[in-house]
């Protein structure tokens, strides 16, 4: 029986979270101390050996269950997700890192989740607060030909720091992650802009949360050039109430009361830039699913970031980059160009 929990997000909310597990197996939990040392995570965290069984090698394909399980989940229907996965015969694996605050071991996608590193210093991966599991559900739902990686930065307050963001980050692109959500908000630094722009330069899709406190003002390290920052929108195609906007943002999202998985089996609404990057990222993980490598560079990020906001649906509202995210228009232009 589903619990229903009313999660709304505060501007005094600087964490935007990610998803992930905090199963890892029989390997236990790895330190990020442990981590930098391990040449790959626990249970082999690479694109093409992640996954398991039989959908997973051939394409995925969306099930009635899984389109059952989003009909109530009003961000998805309007960025016309369903249609999305009527527009291609099956989808590719594709491997998301979440940088949050962990993520619930008996989510009902658990067996997605190939790994989990322990970045917060806390001793385990699973999640305290809520909100990366939160996350995790939301693009799970979208994407189910999504795996997961949990990087787990944050503690049970919601509180991380920015040099661990980074670390996270440039972990992710290393071990071959081609999504990296990011619905967090910290300081910016050297370090963290180095992070982004590795990520970037080896091919994956940082997507990051523009941030909650209803202002223009840049939030990082969604502000960065590599990053793709993600606004907030509500069902009138507005803002979400404290959604950042502004020049810097590339693209916006639902991102009002999005119902979502939580801990011990409950379900939760969450308002906030955070689910809106959430959205932008299970968008992003459908697209690798298809995209193909049509300049030659090695990746196809970057076919994928360009269809992401050409596809967008224009918004009134200003300071919302290409307006609002559609998976449908996504995977068309990637389908057509492969």
């Amino acid at each position: 029986m589903r619990k229903l929990v009313s999660v709304i997000a505060a501007a005094t909310i600087m964490l935007i979270a990610l998803c992930a597990s905090g199963a890892v197996g029989s390997t236990g939990v790895v330190t990020a101390q442990e981590a930098a040392v391990v040449p790959s995570p626990p249970e082999q965290v690479a694109a093409a050996e992640t996954t398991s069984g039989p959908s997973f090698t051939q394409g995925v394909s969306v099930t009635d269950a899984h389109r059952t399980a989003t009909i109530d989940r009003w961000g998805i229907q309007r960025i016309e997700v369903p249609a999305a996965w009527d527009a291609a015969r099956s989808f590719a694996p594709v491997l998301v890192a979440v940088i949050d605050t962990g993520i619930d071991p008996c989510v009902p996608f658990a067996t997605r989740v190939k790994a989990g590193i322990d970045f917060s210093g806390s001793g385990s991966t699973d999640d305290e607060h809520g909100h990366g599991t939160h996350m995790a559900g939301t693009i799970a739902a979208i994407a189910p030909n999504a795996s997961f990686v949990n990087l787990k930065v944050a503690d049970k307050r919601g509180r991380c720091e920015t040099d661990t963001v980074a670390k996270a980050i440039r972990w992710a692109a290393d071990r071959g992650a081609q999504v990296i959500n990011v619905s967090l908000e910290v300081e910016p630094t050297k370090a963290l802009q180095s992070a982004v722009e590795h990520a970037s330069a080896v091919g994956a899709i940082v997507v990051a949360a523009a941030g909650n406190s209803g202002s223009s003002r840049p939030a990082y390290p969604a502000a960065y050039t590599d990053a793709l920052a993600v606004a907030g929108t509500n069902e009138a195609d507005k803002l979400a109430i404290l959604s950042n906007h502004g020049d810097w943002v590339d693209i916006a999202a639902p991102g009002f009361k999005v119902y979502s998985e939580l801990p011990d089996g409950e379900f939760g609404l969450e308002t906030g830039t955070s689910p809106a990057a959430a959205h932008v990222s299970g968008v992003a993980a459908l697209a690798l699913g298809v995209a193909e490598d049509t300049n030659g560079n090695g990746h196809t990020a970057d076919e994928v970031r360009h269809a992401l906001e050409s596809g967008a649906g224009p918004l009134l509202q200003t300071g919302t980059g290409s307006g609002i995210v559609n998976a449908l228009q996504t995977v068309k232009a990637l389908c057509q160009a492969s």
